[in-house]
């Protein structure tokens, strides 16, 4: 009888499976839910990381729009024509960089801070930025919103209040032809002479058969004239380069002997421009007299009118400039004395002929009044005994003489076929360079 306690190796073995078998029955029935709960849990964090993503490119997309935006509002501020920033333009670029920032979508603005640079050479504007962009899927992280800041800065020179004031020789001698060219043609036309001599008859009229209205009728240009276009030109580019308003003004005089004031000090640029059209050659007179270039009383004159040079800040405080124009040879009245009269010859107890002295214009350089000089070369007439006499042995000094009459970079010589016009716009340039402030 078989033992009923022990199995058998059949019944042993009967109705079971392999241990692997098992393992691998049990861990099947088990995957569904094993992997479900780990891509859930894996899928947590890529959500938020992708929402992250989503949330933070918003974010650089609205604080490139801010950025711009506060660039622009402190653009608008430096970009006035003033020297000064006010509360109220403070105000003005606040109302415009929220204006823009209103238009970016999803953005509150926590605070804008525009702060002025101090310094009197500089203008210069600061600007900082915070503000809130509102989040998508952060939210759900109890992220509701992200930060954002910027800030912006611009700074520029001071642009100076000058005040420009033009004493042009309009002596008998600024009518020479203009150009080689043209003193050929007046010789032909009025006899073998040069100059446009400028008449009046005995009662006072116009002298219509004068070499002025020769060389008129036979048009023939005459420096005066050339000198009365670079003057107009002159007003224009100084209307086209302010960058503050009303930043310039102008005075205008012509001197002989007798000096006259065409225009008195102005910013209205306009009426300047108008004014020289008067500039035009002094008349000879009926006596022959040549004694009509009086560079002493026309400095003196100058120095007395124009006030001390100032800072150019402000409207009140002017950087002041005297635009001298000459053909650098004074035959003057001597009234009393002159300054250095061994520079020249006493022709008669009332005639002095010379080059300037630089002396003369050290009273306005004392006023930190700055000079420009435009030299319109003297013509030399070795054919003319008294040229040969009274100008010829000094007629190497006439140009260094009145260079070191002028500021240093401000003195610009024009020969016979020059151009009056190029050294005026030439001067003006380096006049304007010459007061930029620096740190």
């Amino acid at each position: 009888m078989p033992d009923l306690l022990t199995p058998s190796p059949q019944r042993a073995g009967a109705g079971r499976r392999p241990r692997g078998q098992g393992l691998l029955a049990r861990l099947a029935q088990a995957r569904g839910g094993q992997v479900a709960l780990t891509f859930a849990l894996l899928a947590m964090p890529i959500l938020f990381a992708a929402g992250a993503a989503v949330d933070y490119g918003r974010r650089n997309a609205a604080k490139a729009q801010l950025d711009a935006a506060i660039d622009a509002a402190v653009l608008g501020i430096i970009a006035r024509k003033t020297n000064t920033i006010t509360a109220d333009m403070l105000d003005s670029a606040r109302a415009q960089f929220m204006a823009d920032a209103a238009k970016v979508p999803g953005v509150t603005v926590t605070s804008f801070v525009p702060v002025p640079i101090p310094g009197v050479s500089q203008v210069g504007l600061n600007a900082t930025y915070t503000a809130t962009v509102r989040t998508t899927l952060g939210n759900l992280m109890k992220v509701p919103t992200m930060g954002i800041s910027g800030q912006s800065g611009s700074l520029r020179n001071v642009a100076q209040y000058i005040d420009f004031y033009l004493l042009l020789d309009n002596s008998p001698s600024m009518g020479l032809a203009a150009t080689a060219a043209d003193i050929s043609n007046m010789k032909r036309v009025a006899g073998g002479c040069a100059f446009a001599c400028h008449l009046l008859n005995s009662n006072g009229t116009e002298n219509t058969n004068d070499n002025y209205n020769i060389a008129k009728r036979n048009n023939v240009k005459l420096r005066i004239q050339v000198l009365r276009d670079a003057v107009a030109n002159l007003v224009d580019s100084a209307k086209s380069s302010m960058s503050l308003i009303q930043q310039f003004r102008m005075e205008m005089w012509t001197f002989s002997d007798i000096q006259t004031r065409l225009i008195q000090l102005t910013n209205n640029l306009d009426q300047v421009r108008t004014a020289s059209g008067q500039i035009d050659l002094a008349y000879s007179y009926q006596d022959q007299r040549d004694n009509q270039t009086a560079f002493e009383r026309a400095i003196a004159k100058m120095t007395a009118t124009i006030p001390a040079s100032g800072t150019g800040v402000t409207p009140l405080d002017p950087i002041r400039f005297l635009f001298f124009v000459t053909d650098g040879v004074q035959d003057t009245p001597i009234d009393g004395k002159m300054s250095n009269q061994s520079a020249g010859f006493k022709i008669n107890g009332n005639r002095f002929i010379s080059a300037i002295n630089p002396d003369t214009c050290q009273a306005m350089k004392n006023k930190n009044i700055k000079i420009g000089v435009i030299y319109t070369q003297y013509l030399p007439l070795y054919d003319n005994d008294f040229y040969n006499a009274y100008v010829k042995p000094f007629e190497n000094k006439i140009g260094p003489l009145l260079s070191d009459c002028a500021t240093d970079g401000l003195y610009f010589s024009v020969t016979t076929n020059g151009d009056i016009n190029q050294a005026m716009q030439q001067l003006f340039t380096a006049a304007l360079s010459s007061v930029r402030i620096t740190n």
